[in-house]
């Protein structure tokens, strides 16, 4: 039985100079492959030239999007600065009209912080205004009374506790978490006794502000400051670390009166 033959599509050329003839023969299946590898390189072409846009677009939209963080960042750090001037301003015009108002009658205050902002705190400072009544010549920019942390960037992971317990352990300062590299800034007005390593604290910065107050930092990133340097209330100081024995990036904060640990939130706004 003779063998069945393949469908073949022929292809003739003719020369015009009467020459030989060429014939080409090609099979049908070959061409059907060839054809659907045509076709399948036309598409990846055509999706490599979809994920390329889309790759390009991405790329831009990240570079937009860094850009607009850093100016972000920029303006909250801005805003930051001029808040805490106006929070400390209020703590000042507080302070002043607990001294002068027995014999001075000062009108309302003319300017505020927003109320819908973070760093919106009381009028008045406890523990400070306390120690003002009837004793004027003490030194109010030497008494620990401001935040050493903003509080918009800051917040207290463990709070003060003189006592010891089964369960507890004393901590004789307060913990304020806070990113890396955040500045912290003295409370008072002082003189630098100690910026240097502590085997505990890391690197620590300790200020005698005269009147018996002392504040201590801990747990530092880095210096800002020397021994013997003066500083004054809201100056940079440090930058939030992790040295010493330190669990994360935090400032360990202590108020000492006449050498004895008190509670910092005492001296500070609420």
């Amino acid at each position: 039985m003779a063998k069945r033959r393949q469908k073949q599509l022929s292809i003739l050329v003719i020369p015009d100079d009467g020459s030989r003839t060429l014939e080409f023969k090609l099979n049908y299946v070959l061409l059907g492959l060839l054809g659907c590898g045509l076709t399948c390189l036309l598409l990846l072409v055509c999706a490599g030239g979809v994920f390329l846009w889309q790759a390009q677009y991405w790329e831009n939209k990240a570079v937009v999007l860094q850009r607009d963080n850093a100016r972000l960042k920029t303006e909250m750090a801005r805003f930051d600065e001029l808040v805490q001037v106006v929070t400390r301003m209020k703590a000042w015009d507080q302070q002043l009209r607990t001294i002068l108002s027995p014999n001075i009658d000062l009108g309302p205050t003319s300017y505020s912080v927003p109320v819908s902002t973070p760093l919106v705190v009381e009028d008045q400072v406890t523990m400070v205004r306390g120690r003002l009544v009837g004793r004027a010549q003490i030194d109010i920019r030497r008494t620990p009374s401001v935040w050493p942390i903003s509080q918009a960037i800051g917040w207290v992971s463990r709070a003060y506790l003189s006592q010891q317990g089964m369960f507890r352990n004393q901590h004789l300062g307060m913990d304020i978490v806070s990113p890396e590299g955040t500045p912290v800034q003295a409370t008072a007005d002082g003189r630098v006794m100690v910026a240097g390593h502590d085997d505990i604290l890391g690197l620590m910065v300790v200020i005698d502000h005269g009147d018996g107050y002392t504040t201590r930092y801990g747990h530092n990133g880095a210096l800002l400051v020397s021994e013997g340097e003066s500083v004054r209330r809201g100056q940079h100081i440090a930058r939030v670390g992790n040295s010493g024995h330190s669990s994360g990036p935090h400032l360990h904060y202590e108020v000492l009166e006449n050498g004895r640990a008190r509670d910092p939130r005492e001296f500070l706004p609420r």
